[in-house]
């Protein structure tokens, strides 16, 4: 399964790709950085103040949104799959903006995070929780097929309930998502041999998830740092095939590798 990694920012680079994608699952930022820094008794103080790249006013948060929406819909498929994590307060605003281009809203689904910072000032309720927005590139008369693997009854539950990954697991990415909550999104959205496009990569969860399901995909990120730890990840994995492209290349990509 080929893994291909592009540094740069994914606004510039989608509309370089020339090639269809089966889902796209991405985790982009979400507005909700702030200065603050939490002393945690026998854990690891935690920052808020993720970086710049999560800091907008709402407006230029919801035109960036839909910038990004606009520049993947030419590349998903007719029967394919959208999944964006969100943050709850934006469910309705990235609904409304990918709805406008034609996407098909699913579903929401809830990642409850069993493992919060806390309250340390004891004024509000823990964020526990994170949205996944599920929508379709093509459900319109024609009733276009999409890719949905049910499993068993009490797995398919729209509420998924995990820690935030610890451990080994661990790099320091500060909103790295726990691969068993996208192996669960992609074994339920993908099938074998599909091309999974992740245009916000951060640390190649993603990519790594997909290589332990027979799946093939696309990283776009644009922090060096982020990328730096997204290749050193994923070079120790055995028999991953790696691809690094740099941006005059992006039109090579193919989806057989």
């Amino acid at each position: 399964m080929p893994h291909y990694l592009i540094f740069g920012d994914a606004i510039k680079i989608l509309p370089e790709l020339r090639l269809s994608v089966d889902a796209i699952i991405v985790d982009p930022p979400y507005n909700t950085a702030n200065k603050n820094t939490k002393i945690l008794k026998g854990r690891k103080d935690r920052s808020s103040d993720f970086g710049c790249w999560d800091y907008f006013s709402d407006q230029d948060y919801l035109k960036f949104t839909e910038n990004w929406i606009k520049l993947i819909k030419p590349i998903i498929k007719k029967s394919g799959n959208l999944l964006t994590f969100c943050k709850l307060e934006y469910v309705s605003d990235v609904r409304r903006l990918y709805e406008k281009r034609g996407f098909k809203h699913h579903g929401t689904i809830i990642w409850h995070k069993t493992n919060p910072a806390p309250q340390i000032r004891k004024t509000g309720f823990l964020s526990s929780c994170e949205a996944i927005l599920w929508a379709t590139n093509g459900f319109d008369g024609n009733k276009i097929s999409y890719t949905f693997n049910f499993s068993k009854q009490n797995e398919m539950h729209n509420f998924i309930e995990y820690p935030i990954c610890m451990g080994n697991e661990r790099t320091s990415h500060p909103t790295q998502k726990p691969k068993k909550v996208l192996s669960h999104l992609v074994k339920i959205f993908t099938n074998e041999n599909d091309l999974i496009l992740d245009c916000f990569a951060g640390s190649g969860t993603l990519a790594e998830v997909a290589n332990d399901l027979n799946r093939n995909s696309i990283s776009i990120e644009n922090n060096k740092n982020y990328f730096s730890i997204m290749k050193n990840r994923l070079k120790k994995i055995d028999k991953l095939k790696l691809i690094i492209i740099n941006s005059t290349k992006i039109q090579t990509i193919k989806k057989d590798g």
